[in-house]
């Protein structure tokens, strides 16, 4: 009985893990489209975002690099959404004045494309 309760309590925190995971991936998509990454970038999943003048976005979370310096974790991606000036200046990439959790949230989604 006690094994019984103690998997029943890691699946309810595995489900709200899980819960919590995709909420914050929705989040990413949409912080995605109020910062207007479409206007620059080809983005799956955003509507509209057909553009061609920053690379395109797809298989993001299967890719080595960010920017062609950065090794590709979240915490990196993160950053680079935030600062992209301070990683590689004078990148076409401008500051956006995105904030810490939005881009965490950011570079969630982006992790997901795979």
């Amino acid at each position: 009985m006690t094994r019984l309760i103690a998997l029943l309590v890691l699946f309810i925190a595995i489900a709200g893990c899980s819960r919590e995971h995709n909420e914050a991936v929705t989040r990413g998509r949409d912080h995605m489209q109020y910062y207007g990454c479409g206007s620059c970038h080809t983005i799956p999943g955003i509507p509209g975002a057909h553009a061609t003048v920053g690379p395109p976005l797809e298989r993001m979370g299967k890719r080595t690099y960010i920017a062609g310096t950065l090794p590709n974790s979240q915490e990196d991606l993160a950053h680079w959404i935030q600062h992209p000036q301070q990683v590689h200046p004078g990148t076409a990439m401008p500051e956006l004045g995105v904030t810490p959790q939005d881009a965490e949230e950011i570079a969630q989604y982006l992790e997901e494309l795979r």
